[in-house]
């Protein structure tokens, strides 16, 4: 089986890695004002989605001359309520995000902590074991009793992450120019092993 691979797509590639520098920066300088504008971004989504279902239902309804169904009123208003919400008070939708990943990772630590305890009744088990559950338990205390400076931290790390994703793919596509050397859009062909 062969496969056409892009080797050469140096534009969207350049593009893509400006983009997610540019992003990675933002939510790495500028935590709050980045997150809180992602959580508008997607509040605006789910109003959209709200609107395009009500107009979509509206236009089905006028076709087959038949009331919108139940359904689909209660769906729209569930999209369009959450979303002003979520658009009125990104903080607090921010805030109890952070709270439900503490809750989760401090039940998920102490649940390991506890089984590896009763693990250590029957077998010797290593002081490392140790270490990656205490870790998880720490993250879901702070998360959970902490969670505006906790889910700044996270976005910090996550644009962090994301700006080692840019600089990457600039530098790949940086590589690939030398490297390679053929003009943009042409195809190398290579064989499934």
């Amino acid at each position: 089986m062969k496969f056409g691979y892009y080797v050469t797509g140096r534009t969207s590639s350049v593009l893509r890695g400006v983009i997610t520098l540019l992003l990675g920066c933002s939510l790495l300088f500028w935590p709050g004002f980045t997150s809180g504008l992602i959580v508008k971004l997607i509040a605006g989504f789910l109003l959209a989605i709200g609107c395009v279902t009500l107009f979509s239902a509206i236009a089905a309804a006028s076709r087959s001359n038949s009331a919108i169904p139940v359904l689909v009123v209660i769906n729209v208003a569930v999209y369009m309520v959450f979303g002003l919400l979520v658009f009125l008070f990104p903080n607090f939708f921010l805030g109890l995000i952070a709270f439900l990943f503490g809750a989760v990772l401090l039940v998920a630590g102490v649940s390991q902590l506890a089984g590896l305890y009763q693990s250590s009744k029957y077998t010797p088990v290593a002081g490392g074991m140790y270490v990656i559950p205490v870790a998880i338990t720490v993250c879901g205390i702070a998360l959970f009793f902490s969670p505006k400076a906790s889910t700044e931290m996270l976005t910090m790390i996550f644009g962090g992450a994301v700006s080692l994703y840019g600089i990457s793919e600039l530098v790949a596509v940086w590589k690939l120019r030398k490297a390679v050397g053929k003009k943009e859009g042409e195809y190398t062909d290579y064989e499934e092993v």
